[in-house]
Parts: structure tokens; C-alpha cells; sequence
């Protein structure tokens, strides 16, 4: 029925909490900063809200990589240089592939019959070298990431740049990813199916629809061969 998969990448591939916990501590360790659990805290704080926005198109990918480091520093009164800190963060984050449970087994299985494809909002060789590291990239047959496509989830602009790039068909592809505001909404809009992963069984308060829910990416393989 499909013949390819986009596949959203952070919270669906790498664990993104996991994944930034570790950079924020090294990053801190690298500008001589105390580090501690309240840290952390006030970064996912900032950071959730933030990418909350870019996913209502009211702030860019740019705008959450250049505010949130500047935002920590006035949270929590601490004297550095906010441009340094992502530079460090965001070279640190590049090399953090904390998995997703399955996942490897998953891509393996499923990269047999399909094609699949990367849809990412971020920095296109920050989301390559993690899939490198990590060993996952052979499974992927491009990587389209939001500051190379030019456009970024849900605006319509960057499923119809990725499907032009993979010279495919709405109705060929079946999009996979935990936010419903950015990879289902984004996909409803161009007539993509889609499947919500929703591993830790939050309930949907909008009325943003997906074509499928799982909890396990193993599920996946079920959906496909449907």
C-alpha cells in the first residue's frame, strides 16, 4: 500500500530529553557552570514552550536555536555567552543518539519493503551525523531536515518540497511521529496518512487525527503489512 515511510526524528527515533539532558550537562561542564537537576527543569521548560510555537508557525527553527540558551540565562541568573552556549549545545546534541526502544530492529524490518525517508525540523548535519553515530543512517534512503528543505513541520511547504525530492505521491507515503501538531497536523494537510506515536499513552486534547496511534514502534510493521 505504502511505499515509503517519513519518520519523524526526535521523541520517534533518538530519545530528545535523554538526548539534550546529556548535552545541557556536558555543555555546562564545558563553560565552567554549576549543573543540577533545576537546570534542566528550566531548559525543557523553555525549550517545550518554544518549540511549541515554532509548531503554531509563530517563531522559526532559527528563532528556538537562537532564544532559548539567551532565556536560560535570565531564568536562572547566570552571567555567560548565550551564542556560545548553543554552539557548544548544539555540537554536543550532534553526537547524542540515545534510541528509542526498537528502533534499530524496527528500521531493519521495515527497510526491506520501504523506502524510508528522514522529516526532521532542525539542522540537517546535526540530525546526519547523530543517524551516522548511531549506525541507523544505512536504513534511511535521504534525510530531509527543515533548514535544507527551506520550510519547516507542519507547514505544507515541507511535505510538498520532500515528497518533489523523493518523487513520490501523498498516497504513497505514511508519515510517523509523536507530535500531533507538527508531523500528523503537517501530514493531514498534505493528504499524507499518518500514525501517532504515543508511547507514554497521552490523551489527544485536540482534534488533530491521526490515521493510526501505536505505543510500541514494533506496532509499525502490523500498519505496513495491512
Amino acid at each position: 500500500m505504502y511505499k515509503a515511510i517519513f519518520l519523524d526524528i526526535d521523541d520517534t527515533v533518538f530519545n530528545f530529553k535523554k538526548c539534550s539532558e546529556s548535552a545541557l550537562k556536558e555543555t555546562f561542564s564545558t563553560l565552567n557552570l554549576e549543573y543540577n537537576k533545576d537546570v534542566f527543569e528550566s531548559f525543557s521548560a523553555i525549550d517545550e514552550r518554544l518549540w511549541k510555537e515554532q509548531k503554531e508557525e509563530l517563531l522559526t527553527v532559527a528563532d528556538v536555536l537562537d532564544i532559548r540558551f539567551a532565556e536560560l540565562s535570565e531564568t536562572l541568573g547566570l552571567d555567560y555567552d548565550s551564542n556560545l552556549a548553543k554552539e557548544y549545545f548544539g555540537k554536543i546534541l550532534g553526537e547524542q543518539f540515545i534510541m528509542e526502544p526498537g528502533i534499530e530492529e524496527v528500521l531493519k524490518k521495515i527497510s526491506a519493503n520501504h523506502k524510508i525517508y528522514a522529516a526532521s525540523n532542525g539542522v540537517l548535519t546535526m540530525q546526519e551525523n547523530r543517524l551516522q553515530l548511531s549506525g541507523l543512517k544505512r536504513y534511511f534512503t535521504d534525510l530531509y531536515v527543515s533548514d535544507d528543505i527551506g520550510s519547516a513541520k507542519p507547514n505544507i511547504s515541507f511535505f510538498t518540497e520532500s515528497m518533489k525530492r523523493a518523487e513520490l505521491k501523498p498516497s504513497e507515503i505514511l508519515m510517523i511521529g509523536d507530535s500531533l501538531v507538527s508531523d500528523i497536523a503537517g501530514a493531514s494537510n498534505a493528504e499524507i496518512a499518518s500514525v501517532w506515536y504515543n508511547p507514554y499513552g497521552l490523551e489527544n486534547g485536540t482534534d488533530i487525527k491521526a490515521d493510526y496511534e501505536i505505543k510500541n514502534l514494533h506496532e509499525l510493521a502490523g500498519i505496513l503489512n495491512s
